[in-house]
């Protein structure tokens, strides 16, 4: 069943001289716990696609929806509360607050939904338990590795419960073995029921995808060439 579905989106950008066009009537979706990997080339519109995707990025034309919801239909206010409740996101840059521990950068978006104090405690403990790092509530991100601060990052994406994680370059900064086991934690999550959508240049990083999907110029494109030759067995 689609959890999510784009019909027919277009996105034109005004530019300095002339009409940009990022997005050339995207039809696609997005099946309850499949793990899709979106790749293309710069300014091949991978990025417009995501933010569309994250109820960020009203497109010109077409409909997105999610969960039978009409995302561009709702009001600013409600389209918030709705990425807010539906949406996890994952970036390259962690984002990380220096200063707070693993527990209070996870809890950061229950205190933005008005979350009691005691419950986003426990929220925070329960999505830190699920990416492998229980132990490590109190430490601040200086004293974690890469790895495990990409892990706090995912944590914190995760800890709404949202059925779909929006993921821009999650191994973009990281080594390759360490790469290989945040991407394992992908398909752990995706077991356990999430949909992820993941923009990657990475083709080996794709390959444990279920989906990869291409675009160049705009336009959905063939993904034949980007799927790595271990692809089939990485997931």
């Amino acid at each position: 069943m689609a959890l999510v579905e784009l019909v027919n989106v277009q996105k034109i950008y005004n530019g300095t001289s002339a009409p940009v066009t990022a997005l050339r009537g995207v039809t696609m979706s997005l099946d309850e716990r499949e793990f899709v990997a979106l790749m293309g080339p710069s300014g091949s519109g991978k990025s417009t696609l995501l933010s569309i995707f994250g109820a960020m990025n009203p497109p010109t034309a077409g409909q997105v929806l999610i969960d039978g919801l009409d995302v561009y239909g709702l009001g600013v206010e409600r389209r918030a509360d709705f990425r807010r409740e539906y949406l996890g996101f994952v970036f390259q840059q962690l984002y990380l607050v220096a200063y707070l521990t693993a527990a209070q950068n996870v809890m950061l978006p229950l205190a933005a939904a008005g979350v009691a104090n005691t419950r986003q405690r426990a929220m925070a403990a329960e999505a830190l338990d699920r990416v492998g790092l229980g132990d490590k509530l109190a430490r601040l991100p200086r004293d974690l590795s890469g790895g495990e601060q990409q892990r706090v990052a995912i944590a914190r994406a995760i800890v709404n419960r949202p059925p779909l994680v929006l993921a821009d370059e999650p191994t973009g900064c990281l080594d390759g073995n360490t790469g290989r086991s945040v991407m394992e934690l992908f398909l752990s999550l995706r077991d356990a029921g999430l949909t992820i959508f993941m923009v990657t240049h990475d083709a080996t990083i794709a390959g444990y995808a279920d989906r990869i999907v291409a675009m160049k110029d705009g336009a959905l494109a063939e993904a034949t060439a980007f799927v790595p030759p271990v692809a089939a067995t990485a997931s």
